[in-house]
C-alpha cells in the first residue's frame, strides 16, 4: 500500500477551526450528553428555513438521514444484563443504585427481549418529527412542487424510518405525490462501504472497519484500559464488582456493555433513559473511548489513508446527479435513509468545516471530533435556491445547523456576503475537486 503524502497534506491543510469534541464539563452538567450518537436530536429551535438572499427562493431539497432510534445491535446484550442484574439481586449483591437499575430494567425487558437493531416506536416518532419540521420550514418548496422521491437501504430500521416519514408527509399534504423504494440496486450508493459498491473491496466494508482486527483496535483497547477503574465503575451498582465477569469476558468488555446498555435506553424515549445512573466522569471517559472508535471508522483518521471516507464519493455523485436533474421538473425533495457512517464520511469528503481534522494520538480525538453530531434520525440537508435570473445557490445543514465549506460565500450586488450560501458553480467545482481527491485515494491505496 502506497502512502499519499500529497493527499494527506491536502486533507490536513483544511482551514483551522474550533474543536468539535464533547467537553467533560458539559457531561458533568448533563450526563445524558455522553449517550452521544445513541440519543435523539433535541429540536429546541422553531422549524424555519434560513433567510435567503433577496430575490432567491428555495425550489428543491435533498437529504441523507440516519435511521431513527434503534435497539442495540446484538440481542444477547439484553439477556446478559437481565441475568447479571437478577442473579446479583437474588444474591444480595446490588447497591441501592443497582436495585434501581434492576427495577428500571425489568420494566422495559419485554420491549427489548429478542430484538436487535430494531427501530423503536420512539425512532418512528423521530422521523415523523423530522418530516414535520422539514415540511414547515420548506413550505415554498412544497407549495410549487409536489413530488417526493425517497430511497432507503435494505434494513428494517431504515425502511421503517422512511415509511414513518412518508406517512407524515401524506398526513401533512394530501397533494404530495410520494414514491419510495428500498432496492439492492441503490445499496452501493446509499451504503458505499458495503459489498454492493464495486469500488469497495472486502477490507472496506463497514464490518472490516468495526472488527476486532481493525487497525484502531490496539489503541482503542489501550485507551479503555487507561480510562477504566473497575471498582469505581461497577461499585456504584454492585457490592462485589467482580460479579460482572460471570457474564462478560473482561472488565473492558463489561464496561462497554454497561455503557451501551445505559446509552441505548435513550432509544426507547427520553422518559426511559437510564443514563442518569452513570457517574458523569465514567460516562465521559466511556464516550471518549467509543468516540475514538467511531472516528477511526468514518472520520479523517490517518489509519486508512482516506479510504474510509473516500468511498462516500458514490453518495456525493448521487446528490450531484439528481441536483442537475431537479433543476427542472416537479421533484420537491429527494430523501435518502441510511446510516450515521455515511453522514460523517460525506462531510469529511466535502471538507466541511470541523470535519477534516486528523489526529494520530487517540487522546487528541476528543478535541476534534464528536460522533454525537449524528444522533438518531440525524439529517443532512442540501437546499437549492434560484432567482429570476436563473442563478442558483446551495445551502447545507446538519440537523438544522449550517454546514460551511472552504469556498467563498455568495456576495450580492450590494457587496453583502451571505454566510452559508454558495454559488452553484463554486459549490459543484468544490465537489468535483474533492471527488478527484477521493478517486486518487481509491486508485492508489
Amino acid at each position: 500500500m502506497r502512502r499519499l503524502p500529497l493527499l494527506a497534506a491536502l486533507l490536513l491543510a483544511s482551514f483551522l477551526l474550533p474543536a468539535q469534541g464533547l467537553k467533560r464539563e458539559d457531561v458533568q452538567k448533563d450526563v445524558r450528553l455522553a449517550a452521544s450518537w445513541f440519543a435523539g436530536h433535541r429540536y429546541d429551535a422553531p422549524a424555519e428555513a434560513p433567510k435567503a438572499p433577496k430575490g432567491f427562493k428555495p425550489f428543491n431539497i435533498s437529504t441523507y438521514a440516519r435511521h431513527g432510534a434503534r435497539l442495540y445491535s446484538k440481542e444477547d446484550l439484553y439477556e446478559h444484563m437481565h441475568r447479571l442484574m437478577t442473579d446479583a439481586g437474588a444474591a444480595g449483591k446490588l447497591t441501592p443504585l443497582g436495585k434501581e437499575l434492576l427495577d428500571r430494567s425489568e420494566a422495559v425487558y419485554h420491549q427489548v427481549r429478542g430484538r436487535s437493531y430494531d427501530l423503536t416506536a420512539y425512532g418512528q416518532q423521530q422521523h415523523r418529527e423530522v418530516a414535520d419540521r422539514i415540511w414547515k420550514a420548506w413550505r415554498p418548496v412544497f407549495r410549487h412542487r409536489h413530488t417526493i422521491e425517497a430511497r432507503s437501504t435494505q434494513t428494517n430500521r431504515t425502511i421503517l424510518s422512511m415509511a414513518a416519514a412518508m406517512d407524515e408527509y401524506r398526513r401533512l399534504d394530501s397533494r404530495l405525490h410520494i414514491r419510495f423504494d428500498a432496492s439492492a440496486a441503490d445499496m452501493g450508493v446509499l451504503n458505499p462501504t458495503s459489498k454492493y459498491n464495486p469500488r469497495a473491496q472486502e477490507r472496506d466494508w463497514s464490518r472490516s472497519f468495526e472488527a476486532d482486527t481493525a487497525r484502531w483496535n490496539p489503541a482503542f483497547n489501550k485507551l479503555w484500559n487507561e480510562n477504566l477503574d473497575p471498582q469505581s465503575y461497577f461499585g456504584r451498582f454492585f457490592t462485589d464488582p467482580s460479579v460482572v465477569l460471570k457474564e462478560f469476558k473482561t472488565w473492558v468488555n463489561a464496561a462497554r456493555m454497561f455503557y451501551f446498555y445505559l446509552a441505548f435506553s435513550e432509544t426507547l424515549g427520553e422518559d426511559a433513559s437510564l443514563m442518569y445512573l452513570m457517574n458523569p466522569d465514567d460516562a465521559w471517559k466511556a464516550w471518549e473511548c467509543e468516540n475514538f472508535r467511531m472516528y477511526s471508522c468514518c472520520g479523517a483518521t490517518p489509519l486508512y489513508h482516506g479510504r474510509n471516507w473516500a468511498l462516500e464519493e458514490a453518495l456525493l455523485r448521487d446528490f450531484i446527479k439528481y441536483w442537475k436533474e431537479d433543476m427542472q421538473g416537479d421533484v420537491a425533495a429527494r430523501l435518502r435513509f441510511g446510516h450515521d457512517y455515511k453522514i460523517s464520511g460525506t462531510l469529511v469528503l466535502l471538507d466541511a468545516e470541523g470535519w477534516g481534522h486528523s489526529a494520530g494520538d487517540p487522546r487528541n480525538v476528543k478535541e476534534i471530533y464528536d460522533f454525537g453530531n449524528m444522533p438518531m434520525a440525524s439529517t443532512l440537508l442540501f437546499a437549492l435556491y434560484r432567482n429570476r435570473k436563473g442563478e442558483v445557490l446551495v445551502r447545507c445543514s446538519l440537523d438544522e445547523a449550517p454546514v460551511r465549506f472552504p469556498i467563498p460565500c455568495y456576495t450580492d450586488s450590494r457587496g453583502r456576503t451571505h454566510d452559508g450560501f454558495y454559488r452553484w458553480s463554486d459549490f459543484t467545482s468544490h465537489c468535483e475537486a474533492r471527488l478527484a481527491i477521493a478517486d486518487k485515494i481509491l486508485e492508489t491505496t
